[in-house]
């Protein structure tokens, strides 16, 4: 199988000499002419590990080859992966050169054969869909998923490690508008060595793999800088960062729960440590940007939402009492702690603009121990009120929210409790899923 890789740079020589090493024939394109003399010559223009040798390697074997002239190079190719530079010196995008060399290749794709572009290079969010939307326009006379599909396929590989990283992926992201059986068919062939060894595939939308690669390296920038901001508290207060920093590496509680979507961090530790943090650090004369910007954003979170349910509320009967369902008030599943939960929050805004709300939560029933800790302005509030189960909280509600992941809330029949509900002015049954248990699994439209 033949493979070209657009782009000389360090993104595209990696990608090459892995492809080699998977056993492919790859050509590399080089617009710029200067480097394609310097490339043919053996001479790179990047330091990394083990690059060079695997160059050499199969430029000997002739399993890796160079050109200047994409038509020429892609005419026997299934797969183009372009790895063009997308950055500029202040690190900003710049398309214009991704821009320039789909368009040549769209104009070099023929009718007689099926192509996949891979986009390998690290776009901002949209950009395959416009490179899609680009070829569709200048070749309307291929057909995508028959003749072609742009394939989002970000590479993220760190430097120093860059072979190591290409070879054993955590996870290999695949991104299409459609998934067309062509293009399946040639991931499976192109990347059967990973897959081989167990190596999982995360297989979404164009959207979705543009922003995994991009906050997937913010989140890596955000962990460095807090470990610097922890480091300045630590020269303080005589405390070892290193010591810190690999508990909290070891630490397993820290893992996937931490990415768990919510309508805001709750419960008796969360938001205590945050403000402890802060506080010492305010008490030491320093700040802690990092940690200051999430305890805004938390907060900033609520109000959004609060300002989004009753904007929900409004688009429904007028001049009628307004009820909305929610379904959880502890911060979490499997606990009955409400303290600083987003639920509770959201229920005393309702209350206070004349809302009835009804509330299922499997700990707090009726009959509940723990009805004493909701607090006593909501619990002696008239409309305010406790049901037994989700289709009884349900029933004549103008809104229903979801604020708590409990297991059993993604297993409830949704569509019995939709028609318990009032339907609002666009005749529809409004839902907000702030856990997003249900919205990618029901045919309805979630209130925006």
């Amino acid at each position: 199988m033949h493979l070209t890789v657009i782009g000389g740079g360090y993104v595209g020589l990696v990608t090459a000499v892995c492809f080699c090493e998977f056993g492919f024939e790859v050509c590399v394109v080089e617009e710029n002419s200067e480097k394609l003399k310097k490339l043919e010559a053996g001479k790179f223009m990047v330091y990394e590990p083990d690059v060079d040798r695997m160059i050499k390697k199969f430029m000997e074997y002739e399993c890796l080859t160079f050109s200047g002239c994409i038509a020429t190079a892609i005419s026997d190719s299934e797969a183009v992966l372009v790895a063009v530079s997308t950055t500029t010196e202040n690190s900003d995008s710049d398309l214009t050169l991704l821009s320039a060399v789909i368009n040549k290749v769209s104009s070099a794709l023929s009718q007689n054969k099926y192509t996949g572009l891979f986009i390998r290079a690290s776009v901002p969010v949209g950009t395959c869909n416009t490179l899609l939307e680009n070829i569709q326009f200048m070749r309307p006379d291929l057909i995508p998923g028959e003749h072609y599909d742009v394939i989002a396929n970000p590479c993220f590989i760190r430097e120093g490690c860059a072979v190591q990283d290409f070879m054993a992926p955590s996870n290999e992201i695949i991104g299409m508008k459609n998934f067309s059986e062509k293009a399946k068919s040639l991931v499976e062939k192109l990347y059967a060595p990973l897959s081989n060894v167990g190596v999982p595939f995360t297989y979404t939308n164009l959207e979705t793999a543009e922003l995994i690669i991009t906050a997937n390296v913010a989140f890596a920038a955000i962990k460095m800088v807090f470990t610097n901001e922890i480091s300045e508290i630590c020269k303080k207060v005589n405390a070892d960062v290193k010591a810190i920093m690999q508990s909290l590496s070891a630490e397993k509680k820290i893992g996937s729960s931490a990415f768990m979507l919510s309508p805001g961090v709750g419960g008796s530790t969360f938001p205590k440590a945050m403000r402890l943090l802060k506080n010492k650090a305010s008490s030491l004369g320093m700040t802690l940007p990092i940690l200051e910007s999430a305890v805004k954003s938390n907060a900033n979170r609520i109000v959004k939402i609060k300002e989004q349910i009753l904007t929900c509320i409004t688009n429904t009967e007028p001049n009628t009492l307004k009820k909305v369902t929610i379904l959880g008030l502890t911060y979490k599943p499997m606990t009955s702690d409400i303290k600083e939960s987003p639920s509770i929050i959201i229920i005393d805004a309702l209350l206070k603009h004349g809302v009835a709300v009804e509330v299922y939560d499997p700990v707090y029933t009726p009959d509940s121990n723990y009805i004493s800790l909701i607090p006593k302005e909501i619990r002696n509030n008239g409309n305010f009120h406790l049901s037994n189960s989700p289709y009884e909280a349900a029933m004549q509600s103008d809104l229903l929210i979801i604020m708590t992941n409990w297991s059993e809330f993604a297993e409830l029949k949704y569509e019995k409790i939709f028609e318990l509900m009032k339907k609002n002015t666009d005749n529809r049954t409004q839902f907000l899923d702030y856990r997003y248990l249900i919205s990618d699994k029901i045919n309805k439209n979630e209130a925006t």
